[in-house]
């Protein structure tokens, strides 16, 4: 795969998911499907019990949609929402996916590549560098129904309330305060901090751990599935509004 790599470290058993798409980690259609394509593999390998999420770019976990690929297709509407329905099904897939997951956060972590982080189980920051940001306010993108139930599930309202409404950037160990990171690290423990915190999680049984993940996550599930494509259009509709 070309933006992808998963490294098994069979002793914890844990896999970690390394993703690099210059620039930026932008989620462009190669990297969506690439994910799922080993989303569903390690689904199927009993020796991997729990999963971590990071960036082979240690500026950069994700800064969201890839909105040079969205500009350059904009004249196609089918394109466009098939891409959107594939971050979507990214979405949901992450957050019912039936193994503990948990994102090492060791850089950047904007708009989509935050709802991304998000809808993983677990999440730490690198302390020293990089922000978390929800600048959607500032690119005239109002948040879609699933965007504002998984950030509603993740961090104190409050918190929310500030990414939301300012835009503003938030440090690892802001991000920590209201509730969004577990905890941060220096960017050389990140990774394996959350390799030794994925195998504890890797030792529960998986159909229980399954079952209360669904139970949680379900009706966010649903939304991605079924509200935020009914606003699609109409939220494109102002982001290209604000952008005359």
């Amino acid at each position: 795969m070309k933006h992808v790599e998963l490294s098994v470290q069979a002793q914890e058993h844990v896999g970690v998911l390394y993703f690099t798409c210059p620039p930026e980690n932008r989620l462009h259609p190669d990297l969506v499907r690439e994910v799922m394509q080993v989303l569903d593999e390690v689904e199927t390998r009993d020796e991997v019990g729990a999963l971590v999420f990071t960036s082979q770019d240690a500026k950069f976990f994700s800064t969201g949609l890839d909105l040079v690929w969205l500009m350059e297709h904009q004249g196609d509407a089918g394109k466009v929402r098939e891409y959107l329905l594939a971050v979507n099904h990214l979405y949901q897939r992450c957050t019912l996916y039936p193994k503990p997951t948990v994102a090492a956060l060791n850089g950047h972590t904007f708009a989509a590549g935050l709802f991304w982080a998000a809808h993983l189980d677990f999440r730490f920051m690198r302390q020293d560098r990089g922000w978390i940001c929800l600048p959607e306010v500032d690119i005239n993108i109002p948040l879609l129904p699933g965007m504002i139930a998984i950030c509603q599930a993740t961090m104190t309202p409050q918190g929310f309330r500030r990414l939301y409404y300012t835009g503003e950037r938030l440090t690892g160990p802001q991000a920590m305060e209201i509730g969004f990171v577990e905890g941060v690290c220096s960017v050389d423990q990140l990774v394996p901090h959350c390799v030794q915190f994925a195998a504890s999680l890797a030792k529960k049984r998986p159909r229980t751990y399954a079952e209360m993940k669904r139970r949680i996550r379900e009706p966010i599930a649903r939304l991605l599935e079924h509200e935020d494509p009914k606003l699609f259009e109409s939220t494109l509709a102002i982001a290209s509004e604000g952008a005359k």
